[in-house]
């Protein structure tokens, strides 16, 4: 959701392109529950594809965070394949380690509540990380945005102009923008151009800091992961 965003928002990628970057993830995230699958079920051991693939995906999210305005796409492919192999492994030891700890008569009850869980961050965390990104987006754009704007363009004119991260993923909304400002007067193209590089630069700062908390996710999930026994303990019907 925040990769392609950070690709075309703040790299400046087309929408093409940032979906050809972001192809292998999906790739990987879809193939590599089969390896995985077969590697559990010839040798019954999991934890240490538990533990690789949550270390992998704290090292994507480590590269999301050393990724700037510009940096190589090479790079970007390369977290984007990290994030896809580490995340693959995950789903189906997920669901094969929960149906191996608890007794059958409980099987359903255990993968419920695990579906449960998983539907209830995904509701959550978007509206965490997404109030995370506006809060620093705005107020690293309050001093990134060029002197001159104030003086040409009313307060409530910016905020409806640029008060949202995703204008630079609208054509319509930046050509808005740019109308706006020649209207206004004052060398309209320059100043323009430094509003751009300002809310790329505010939406840069707002990512990052998403891109931190991933990371500070991924990390207690590794720490409570190594906690997990090696193999399958017998369970009692």
């Amino acid at each position: 959701m925040y990769f392609p965003m950070f690709l075309q928002g703040v790299q400046d990628i087309s929408t093409f392109h940032s979906g050809f970057i972001t192809t292998p993830y999906g790739v990987l995230t879809a193939f590599m529950g089969v390896p995985v699958g077969y590697i559990i079920a010839r040798s019954g051991r999991f934890k240490w594809m538990y533990i690789t693939g949550y270390g992998i995906l704290a090292m994507s999210m480590f590269g999301l965070i050393l990724l700037d305005a510009h940096s190589q796409i090479v790079w970007s492919v390369a977290v984007a394949l990290l994030a896809g192999l580490g995340y693959g492994v995950i789903p189906t030891i997920n669901t094969v380690v929960v149906q191996n700890s608890v007794p059958k008569r409980l099987m359903g009850v255990a993968m419920g509540a695990v579906f449960f869980f998983l539907m209830m961050g995904s509701a959550i965390s978007p509206a965490i990380l997404g109030s995370t990104m506006n809060v620093s987006y705005e107020n690293s754009l309050s001093q990134s945005l060029p002197e001159g704007l104030s003086d040409i363009v009313d307060e409530k004119t910016i905020e409806s102009l640029v008060g949202d991260p995703q204008v630079l993923l609208s054509e319509s909304a930046l050509e808005n923008l740019k109308e706006t400002i020649r209207e206004k007067g004052g060398n309209g193209e320059q100043l323009f151009q430094q509003t751009v590089e300002a809310i790329r630069h505010s939406l840069e700062a707002g990512l990052r800091n998403i891109f931190w908390v991933g990371l500070i996710m991924m990390i207690v999930s590794f720490l409570i992961i190594c906690t997990v026994p090696s193999k399958f303990a017998d369970i009692e019907e």
